[in-house]
């Protein structure tokens, strides 16, 4: 809660006009958003100027901008709505299934550890990529990105108990899919 109570008071000082608050969202949740807007547009430089486009209308719209249930849920949505619209303009392109996981720092990491690391990344994506859309994205927001399921279930204009029906299908389809992985040897 510390965290979305940050976010509230940085909106809030946004909405006051002061562009040092900005910055500090942009800087906060930049990275985030352009893994999201990923999802559906597979081109850096586009996801790039997407992204940044959300950051430049809420500053141009702050005073007029109400959040509903979070910061981090008002930003997935609007870069959720920029996509959509790129996409509706741009009928051509296609939605990537990449994995988003960020790797960790290596260098104290046996070679054996890595490869292991590395094999399992690979399992992992291939058994996200199996999951359908909707299931990857909600596992995606909730697990990988740490929404609530009423932040998901606001951006995916699902219920809640759908959101909770997505995930619990993506979580049987990984473990399914995985088991042979999470046996104990």
């Amino acid at each position: 809660m510390k965290r979305n109570n940050s976010d509230i008071v940085i909106f809030e000082r946004i909405k006051s006009g002061n562009s040092d608050a900005l910055t500090a969202l942009f800087n906060k949740y930049y990275q985030q958003i352009c893994r999201f807007t990923f999802l559906f547009i597979p081109e850096n430089k586009i996801v790039e100027e997407l992204t940044a486009n959300v950051f430049i209308n809420l500053w141009e719209t702050r005073k007029k901008i109400t959040i509903h249930s979070s910061v981090k849920a008002y930003l997935y949505q609007a870069a959720k709505n920029q996509a959509i619209s790129f996409l509706r303009k741009n009928k051509n392109m296609l939605t990537p299934l990449d994995d988003f996981l960020d790797l960790p720092d290596r260098r104290d990491q046996t070679p054996e550890a890595i490869y292991i690391e590395g094999e399992l990344n690979l399992e992992f994506t291939k058994a996200y990529k199996k999951l359908p859309n909707r299931a990857q994205l909600a596992f995606k927001l909730h697990r990988l990105d740490g929404l609530k399921y009423s932040e998901v279930a606001e951006i995916m204009n699902i219920s809640i108990g759908a959101v909770e029906k997505n995930i619990t299908s993506a979580l049987k389809i990984l473990h399914s899919e995985l088991h042979s992985y999470t046996k104990a040897n």
